[in-house]
């Protein structure tokens, strides 16, 4: 089993950004030592929180992240020209030396879809598109498009991809016609792990894998990453003691977004279904269920809003010593 960090570069507006980025990446090259996998960026327009563009983090990323791989957890393909999505992760395919992937999600926030004059109702249409699009580009072949959005004529792009083919297209979905989506588009679907609902990750499985049959794919082969909130301390109650005011305090954020409101009214099903505070062992026993469900490849959130630098880390070094070698045995 795999295990990445989201870099979560989200910060209040007025905090010094500066010693923000620095902590992260300080954060980002620990892991690396510490042996995680990946590391994973955000992306979001006009945000009530200060958030760095995630194509110029990755950038950043790359010489600090030693082997990991990186990829966009979740870039908002609607919201961007596939031509401009394909020569930029082409180029950093090749920066990276292979090590990067393309995380796409349809969008959620009506202020984004209104900032760049976009349809919300149109943005599955958009986002079927682009990614037929950025593929067809990625191939390196000349490409003439008569598409609804972006047509093209005998196109190609300056930068063709290190990875044949093009980097691996990972695409974030919570509704079952979007997780079909993520069968027929995408090399992998990353789940959500932040429902409230304990059924969730097993109906979508359910109906990830129906639809990888239907399309001809073979279950057994795709990743399976899933995104989780995780904070690791000694005991499950120092976990909880000093993650939950933090994690309570960024929920709230989103939750001004009415999309996402459910997660303010919801918390508490949130703190006892999802939020994985805990001890190594809770933790461990926690992980070994989403691992019995097929996934592979765990990705967190390693601190919130306010949340001290040391106590990430903190975390981050427990869980790489205690809870990642319970998953790496042979």
């Amino acid at each position: 089993m795999k295990f990445g960090i989201m870099a979560s570069h989200q910060y209040p507006h007025g905090d010094d950004l500066g010693r923000h980025l620095n902590d992260l990446f300080g954060t980002v090259e620990l892991a690396a030592e510490l042996g995680y996998d990946s590391v994973w960026t955000i992306n979001h327009f006009q945000s009530n929180l200060a958030t760095p563009q995630p194509i110029s983090m990755l950038a950043s990323l790359i010489p600090r992240s030693g082997d990991m791989l990186l990829g966009t957890g979740i870039l908002l393909l609607p919201m961007f020209h596939p031509v401009h999505v394909a020569e930029e992760f082409a180029t950093l395919d090749h920066l990276s030396g292979g090590r990067v992937v393309l995380g796409v999600g349809a969008g959620y926030r009506d202020n984004e879809f209104a900032a760049f004059g976009i349809d919300p109702e149109a943005r599955f249409r958009r986002f079927d598109e682009s990614l037929r699009l950025i593929r067809a580009l990625w191939s390196g072949e000349p490409v003439t498009h008569h598409g609804e959005f972006y047509p093209q004529t005998d196109a190609t792009i300056g930068v063709r991809p290190l990875t044949p083919g093009g980097p691996p297209i990972w695409i974030g979905a919570g509704g079952k016609k979007a997780v079909r989506r993520a069968a027929r588009l995408g090399d992998a679907w990353y789940a959500p792990g932040n429902s409230p609902s304990r059924r969730f990750l097993p109906e979508h499985l359910a109906v990830y894998n129906d639809a990888l049959a239907e399309y001809g794919r073979d279950p057994a082969s795709v990743q399976r990453p899933v995104g989780v909130e995780l904070y690791c301390a000694p005991t499950t109650e120092r976990a909880v003691d000093e993650a939950l005011p933090h994690a309570r305090r960024e929920y709230s954020t989103y939750a001004e977004y009415p999309a996402l409101r459910w997660q303010r009214d919801r918390f508490d099903e949130l703190v006892r279904n999802t939020l994985l505070l805990g001890s190594p062992e809770f933790l461990i026993e926690r992980i070994s269920a989403l691992r019995d469900l097929g996934f592979d490849h765990l990705i967190f959130r390693p601190g919130w809003l306010g949340m001290p630098t040391e106590q990430v880390r903190a975390s981050l070094r427990l869980f790489a010593t205690e809870v990642i070698p319970a998953f790496r045995t042979t």
